[in-house]
């Protein structure tokens, strides 16, 4: 994998990562009302979701790309479309001013990290951004074990590490993840941004 093509494509995992959705909602509201290693746990769980779903779309897309030959250009154009489509519903998106009640409250690792794992397995929409995505940016019919540990890790640090950013400005800031206004704008930026990937996908 060039160095281009992935330092593209941990740009646009960062902005996936940093628009406000599902798992940013249950980190924040798990630092909010029980302190941040918790929701660490919650980050964990939800990395590990992420790293799955990399996973099974790369192993399985690796395996059309070596078969299917020029249909990989479809594939690739409807990625690019998810993005576009992704792009404007981030525009159109209007979050809750309110975080959620989170419950009775927990504190144990292993069952705040089940949640975020289980968040994830109900989260079908990150599977589709993966599978969405890599066409654009890898050679998956020359993807090599290197390729997948450089993705894996760059996936636990961008994720993880946004994730953690969100987690301590929940601990610290709760008023943020309340103004509906800061929120409406960082879904405006990230849309143009998803937008904006869409375009560079297409034009491979």
């Amino acid at each position: 994998m060039a160095p281009a093509d992935f330092l593209a494509l941990a740009a646009v995992v960062l902005v996936a990562a940093l628009t406000p959705g599902p798992a940013v909602t249950a980190i924040a509201a798990r630092a909010i009302t029980d302190g941040l290693r918790p929701a660490m746990a919650i980050n964990a769980g939800v990395v590990t979701g992420d790293l799955l779903f990399l996973l099974l779309a790369a192993a399985g897309m690796a395996a059309a790309a070596r078969s299917m030959g020029s249909f990989f250009d479809v594939l690739r154009i409807a990625g690019a479309g998810y993005l576009a489509w992704q792009g404007f519903a981030l525009w159109r998106a209007r979050p809750p001013a309110a975080l959620p009640a989170t419950g009775a409250h927990e504190r144990q690792f292993r069952r705040n990290y089940a949640a975020g794992l289980l968040l994830m397995f109900g989260h079908v929409q990150a599977m589709l951004f993966y599978a969405a995505l890599l066409p654009g940016f890898v050679d998956l019919a020359t993807l090599t074990a290197l390729d997948l540990v450089l993705l894996v890790a760059m996936l636990v640090v961008v994720i993880g590490g946004v994730n953690t950013g969100y987690a301590l400005l929940a601990s610290r800031a709760r008023g943020f993840f309340r103004n509906e206004r800061a929120q409406v704008t960082l879904h405006r930026v990230a849309g143009t941004l998803m937008l904006a990937a869409a375009a560079v996908v297409l034009s491979r």
